[in-house]
């Protein structure tokens, strides 16, 4: 009789991982890390110990280790290395590619970008072990403007890594050496399979636990933090960040006295956190704005706000997916989004969604006043919504994941 097969082990490398500070890709990995512990897999994640501490952490059965890292820019003074932490960070992480190269792992998989997915994916093929990138963040998408105000924070410093980059062989492009590239858009898709042609690009959306949203928890947070009843509750869960382009949303307040604007989100833009507050200032709509600058992603006001909120709006510059309006959807909530990104994948506008041009802050105030003018269009677009959210299961997504990395692994076998 023979012996069953033991458990696949499964590397997830990504740039940061905390509690603390959650994001889109946190979202993600965590999500595909519990589905996997639940189908007999061995995942563990590998992360800096950016916005955290160096050391092993296991949580819900999962192994998180963190490790040591710096940039190579002089000088490099605590403020610079915290905005890098939060956003546009490119670390050298060099005790995290030792265990990765001492504890053999059936595949790797990279959420990240920059030199720890180049390292990952070379040392990988080196030890013949399979390796996919998922590309979260986007990569032949992402707006040039949005590129330049994230290397802001290294500007007048002096660049050293560029020396270490060329002994160490790692001007390398990591989705040319991954053997699959997962995107979350089909913008995405299309580009990097003409930029990389002969390449293994997926498209795999992202997900949402439907069922998690489905019952409002008990507390209100609405309430708590002073927000009136008497007032349509314009609910935005993302970053505090120029991408997510949430000043936007002060116009609505301008177009509705009885509005109020709830921004949920970590600060990972502090100067555009300080313009948002200017702007609401001047705009004397300061008293209907609301920013809680981050929840821990297991903290029930976050599911209880979408059941308490009139819409959910998420007006982003550039969105590579926007799990949150999948959360709304899913807690039976209408959603109003910018035309961008993985966004435009699944909302159809007028039929589960509203859809409008995030250039155009006319566009916007149009579809929130169409929400106002036509009361039975909420709850309609919100109903549809609630049937196409089912298809976005993380189970039946990481199950699908779960047949690529048997793919890639009988492959290289």
């Amino acid at each position: 009789m023979s012996e069953p097969a033991s458990p696949l082990r499964i590397a997830h490398v990504v740039r940061r991982f905390t509690f603390d500070e959650w994001g889109g890709t946190e979202t993600v990995v965590w999500n595909t890390v519990l589905n996997q512990l639940r189908q007999g897999m061995h995942p563990e994640i590998f992360a800096t110990s950016a916005l955290s501490r160096p050391g092993d952490e296991v949580r819900n059965g999962i192994r998180i280790r963190r490790f040591p890292y710096w940039y190579p820019y002089f000088p490099m003074p605590e403020e610079t290395r915290r905005v890098l932490d939060k956003k546009g960070g490119n670390p050298f992480v060099p005790e995290l590619f030792r265990t990765l190269k001492k504890e053999r792992f059936d595949l790797v998989h990279i959420h990240c970008g920059g030199r720890m997915a180049v390292v990952s994916a070379l040392l990988a093929r080196s030890l013949n072990t399979p390796c996919v990138v998922s590309l979260h963040g986007g990569h032949a998408a992402v707006p040039p403007e949005e590129l330049r105000k994230m290397m802001a924070p290294t500007r007048h410093k002096i660049h050293y890594g560029g020396v270490f980059d060329r002994l160490l062989g790692l001007r390398r492009d990591a989705v040319a050496e991954a053997d699959a590239v997962i995107c979350i858009s089909r913008e995405e898709e299309k580009r990097l399979s003409v930029r990389y042609p002969g390449r293994r690009i997926v498209y795999l959306p992202n997900g949402v636990n439907c069922g998690d949203f489905r019952k409002k928890p008990d507390c209100s947070p609405r309430r708590e933090w002073g927000i009136p009843g008497d007032r349509r509750l314009i609910l935005c869960i993302s970053r505090i960040d120029y991408q997510k382009n949430q000043q936007a949303l002060l116009e609505l307040l301008r177009h509705d006295p009885g509005g109020h604007v709830l921004l949920i989100g970590p600060v990972t833009s502090s100067w555009y956190h300080r313009q948002l507050l200017d702007r609401a200032r001047d705009m004397r709509v300061t008293d209907r704005l609301t920013i809680v600058p981050g929840l821990p992603p297991d903290d029930p006001r976050l599911k209880a706000v979408l059941h308490e909120a009139q819409v959910f709006v998420l007006p982003s510059l550039h969105e590579p997916f926007g799990i949150v309006a999948l959360e709304a959807w899913a807690a039976g909530l209408p959603v109003i989004a910018a035309r961008t990104g993985g966004l435009a994948d699944f909302i159809v506008t007028g039929r589960n969604g509203l859809l409008f041009d995030p250039a155009d802050p006319g566009e916007l105030t149009a579809c929130y006043d169409r929400l106002l003018r036509e009361p039975e269009l909420g709850p309609r677009l919100a109903a549809a919504a609630l049937e196409d959210v089912q298809s976005f299961s993380w189970e039946v997504l990481t199950g699908r994941l779960a047949d690529l990395y048997r793919k890639l692994i009988h492959e290289r076998a």
